[in-house]
């Protein structure tokens, strides 16, 4: 008591607090009104010297990193054990931990720099120095009006141009045309076709090393999309991979490859010159520049684009081919099925019509292309379009390719769909119906010549090997090295795929395949798609609009259920839990039986959800009894929690009218005020009007004075001001401000009022009410009432019934994925995720052996500014100097260096020649 008072008596002496004999009368040693004074004296106190210490510099004293000395930046950030020795790689390229090169190609000044703890005026001042990428676009949010417009234009291309008008055929018979006129011939005096590009006596580097790249399915979100360009885009790029003999962790050099391929699904969601801009050529655009000659609208009607205006690397191409002695990067690309949206149209005019994407030359003039390697390698892009295959232009011109090749040759094959991994997830349905053209291509033109497949569509990455079958005869059995690997590589910037949901062991046609490696791997895969379980609902949110017309659809036949909170009451007077579920679960189902003997609109809508849960289920993976199964279970879902809200709300709304916590009816029916409005102004009036300006009563008001005291010199306006303070004095005076607004937000109060007035009507004459209302009785309500109560419950049927309906679908996603392995695409979209990315690095040696280095990239950055040491702003060096040949080719680097961001050598395979 006594170290109360001491406390305390400051606050006496300076009048802040009673006297002492008022305290010891109510036997306290301090009022209310010191304590809160005394706990806002320290609130102020504590942040006062907070902000001193601050604004000094003092939050961030002791964090400033020493110098780095001999240890690189290796040890520091990542801790890393450098090993100079390999099982599965090359010695020549690893990285010792004294390299003065860091992993993303960051000094270690900046590193000091971004390792400081600065204060926040520091960092604030920063934030605002630093350029960061302006007008960038998020992931692509497929559960919204997308899904409609995509499948529209996918109806409309499947049925109606393909077949009808192929763009293939357009491509053959022009090239053919331009081709007679240029009277072209290959070196060797054989017909060299437009799609046909020869890099086979390309200069290799001194190690006699040829790297070409491959990537596929990139125009998503930002982030993602310009992570995997700049990865690309790097003319050395440090990786990281681990040792599976002395599990330590080594650091590797990939250099940039010669040529780029990409494999299709260009832009998402829909090939719209809009989507081809922002979220594809502008990532590659902000990781590689163009040349500066380079135009938006420019239309190339000669390819290559030589000379390149505005660089000098020009200066040594030779004029019989130039491809061979260009220095700088290629890239070629086919189209995906979102290329194929629009019958082609954007691809033609983007891809076959420019020259260049970003710093990549694009001189391919059709939608397949034939590249001819060094040591006898052949990569092979076809075009299989929404009908998955080629069409027979494209047979003739890879069967004349054919002919240039040798039987000691190898190709690759380069598709936008992996049909080897597809036809077994659909338990072959409809594999005798894909590829046929394809397949007898390669059958009669290039036999065993195939050495690799390579595809994207899913965006994750998967390697399967063919498996000898040791029980068939020894004469009858193939080599496993007469059979080509298969690849699927499409994390190029898309949401990831899941890799758990597709089979390990695969049959394509006779042979047996078994997958090696997975990316990301099964498990986490499985662990991934539990996030639909709390992540769908606020990562799709634009769906909302769906889930809100038709849960409120499926109950709205029985607004209102009159009686519901009493029926309530007598099934379960002990108010226990387990009645309470009783109680709910036998109501639900007689509303369920209710919706198909007397519902109309609600029994539009449950039928409506019964074939929406239908057709949405993917019966690839699953039996037909399961099928329909698992789909009447999700649409019992959605119309039981529709159902549950109904309840809800019907016996809350009756509960607060019997406990009078709501006036269920105005005094005046007539008036725009319900009872809650009226009580509300009430207590107003008895309470804070004598505080407020009384600015409801006309009269008092200065705002309506004469025109003469306020506008003296403006006569001319006398008469309109009259009229409008007439308007606003009536106003005021027939619908006073506050009593109207409040009057206009009183929900509760006009459930409660047109609640009794429709169940007076229904329930008349001992008609059945509770449960189903007559359909000729209802029809006895004033439509005004009806539209009123089902607007004013409807909008707290919607607040409850998203969340759940969200929630309800997110998890049958989720067990879907993990339960059954189906619902890929539907389950991984709805995530949007931005990590997992990955694409590929080739590597033919001086022995003609094919090395691939699959890179992963198990994190994405979000944040970016723009790198310090890119010289793409200085016009007098890039007007010259090309900008594959900087050091920092990338405008924007991650705000923060992680090791998390760094890529990863996620899988490793030699193909001997």
């Amino acid at each position: 008591s006594f170290v109360c008072q001491g406390i305390f008596m400051p606050l006496v002496w300076l009048g802040f607090s009673s006297s002492n004999s008022g305290i010891e009368q109510e036997h306290t040693c301090a009022d209310e009104f010191s304590i809160w004074v005394l706990w806002a004296l320290s609130i102020v106190g504590h942040l006062f010297y907070y902000l001193i210490n601050e604004f000094n510099g003092l939050h961030h004293k002791g964090y400033t990193p020493s110098r780095r000395s001999s240890k690189s930046l290796l040890d520091n950030i990542f801790g890393l054990e450098i090993s100079k020795s390999s099982s599965s790689m090359d010695s020549n390229s690893i990285q010792p931990t004294n390299s003065s090169d860091s992993l993303d190609n960051e000094d270690d000044d900046e590193h000091d720099e971004q390792d400081a703890w600065p204060s926040i005026s520091a960092t604030i001042q920063k934030f605002k120095r630093i350029e960061r990428p302006q007008g960038t676009l998020p992931m692509v949010s497929w559960y919204s009006q997308i899904v409609f417009s995509t499948g529209f234009d996918l109806l409309l291309s499947a049925h109606v141009f393909l077949g009808r008008f192929d763009a293939r055929k357009m491509q053959s018979a022009l090239i053919g045309k331009e081709s007679k006129c240029n009277n072209q011939s290959h070196h060797n005096g054989s017909p060299n076709p437009e799609g046909l590009f020869d890099f086979s006596d390309c200069d290799t580097s001194s190690d006699s090393n040829f790297w070409f790249d491959f990537m596929s399915d990139c125009g998503d979100g930002f982030n993602s999309s310009y992570q995997v360009a700049r990865m690309l885009a790097q003319p050395n790029l440090h990786v990281y991979t681990s040792s599976k003999t002395t599990r330590s962790r080594m650091v590797k050099t990939l250099p940039r490859g010669r040529i780029l391929v990409i494999g299709g699904d260009l832009a998402y969601p829909d090939p719209t010159p809009e989507n081809y801009e922002k979220r594809f050529f502008r990532t590659f655009e902000d990781a590689l520049q163009p040349p500066p000659s380079f135009r938006r609208s420019h239309i190339s009607i000669q390819k290559p684009a030589f000379p390149i205006q505005g660089w000098n690397s020009c200066d040594k191409l030779h004029s019989r081919s130039p491809l061979t002695s260009y220095d700088g990067p290629c890239t070629f690309l086919i189209p995906g099925n979102h290329d194929w949206f629009d019958g082609l149209a954007t691809y033609t005019r983007y891809i076959l019509s420019r020259d260049f994407l970003g710093g990549w030359l694009m001189p391919q003039k059709t939608s397949y292309f034939c590249l001819r390697l060094p040591k006898n390698w052949w990569v092979l892009g076809f075009d299989l379009a929404l009908d998955d295959d080629i069409d027979i232009e494209q047979f003739t011109f890879f069967a004349n390719a054919a002919k240039q090749m040798q039987p000691h040759h190898n190709a690759i094959i380069v598709t936008h769909v992996p049909h080897w991994v597809l036809d077994e997830y659909e338990n072959h349905e409809n594999a005798l119906n894909k590829e046929n053209n394809l397949k007898e291509l390669v059958r009669t033109h290039f036999r065993s010549k195939v050495r690799l497949r390579i595809a994207g569509d899913l965006h994750h990455y998967t390697r399967h090997m063919p498996v000898n079958n040791k029980n068939s005869p020894s004469r009858q059995r193939k080599s496993g090295a007469d059979k080509p690997a298969l690849i699927v590589a499409g994390g190029g910037g898309a949401f990831a795929h899941p890799t758990h949901c597709f089979q390990k062991h695969i049959s394509v046609g006779e042979d047996k395949y078994v997958r090696e490696c997975a990316y990301p791997s099964p498990q986490v895969s499985k662990n991934l798609s539990w996030l639909n379980l709390w992540q769908f609902r606020w990562r799709n949110w634009r769906f909302d609009i769906l889930w809100a017309v038709t849960y409120f659809g499926m109950a709205s036949s029985f607004f209102p259920l009159c009686g519901v909170y009493d029926d309530y009451l007598n099934n379960n007077s002990s108010q226990s839990l387990g009645g309470l579920l009783l109680w709910t679960f036998h109501r639900v189902l007689k509303l369920i039986s209710k919706i198909f003997i007397s519902g109309r609109v609600s029994l539009f809508f449950t039928i409506f959800i019964f074939g929406l849960t239908f057709g949405f289920t993917d019966k690839s993976n699953l039996k037909w009894r399961v099928h329909l199964s698992w789909s009447v279970l999700h649409a019992l879902a959605h119309i039981s929690s529709a159902l549950l809200v109904l309840l809800f709300v019907e016996c809350m709304a009756e509960f607060v009218m019997n406990e009078g916590i709501i006036a269920s009816q105005a005094e005046n029916t007539q008036s725009l005020s319900t009872g809650l409005a009226s009580s509300i102004f009430d207590e107003y009036n008895a309470h804070f009007s004598h505080v407020l300006e009384d600015f409801h009563i006309v009269g008092n008001s200065t705002i309506f004075q004469s025109s003469q005291d306020i506008l003296k010199s403006c006569r001319s306006d006398e008469r309109l001001y009259e009229q409008l303070s007439s308007a606003f004095s009536w106003l005021y005076r027939e619908a006073p401000l506050l009593k109207t607004a409040l009057a206009v937000f009183d929900l509760p109060g006009a459930i409660g009022s047109t609640h009794l007035e429709m169940c007076k009507v229904l329930c008349a004459g001992g008609s059945p009410c509770t449960w189903s209302n007559e359909f000729m009785i209802y029809q006895q309500i004033d439509r005004l009432t009806i539209l009123k109560y089902l607007s004013a419950i409807g909008l707290y049927f919607i607040i409850f019934a998203v969340p759940i309906a969200g929630n309800v679908f997110g998890s049958w996603l989720a067990l879907s994925l993990v339960v059954f392995n189906s619902q890929y695409d539907e389950g991984f979209s709805s995530l949007r995720m931005e990590n997992y990315k990955n694409f590929l690095k080739f590597k033919i040696d001086g022995n003609g052996d094919l090395e691939i280095y699959a890179i992963g990239l198990k994190r994405v950055p979000t944040h970016w500014k723009k790198d310090p040491r890119w010289e793409g702003h200085k016009k007098e060096a890039t007007a010259t100097v090309p900008s594959w040949s900087l050091k920092t080719p990338s405008k924007w680097v991650p705000w923060r260096n992680s090791k998390k961001f760094l890529p990863e050598v996620i899988d490793h395979l030699k193909i001997k020649a």
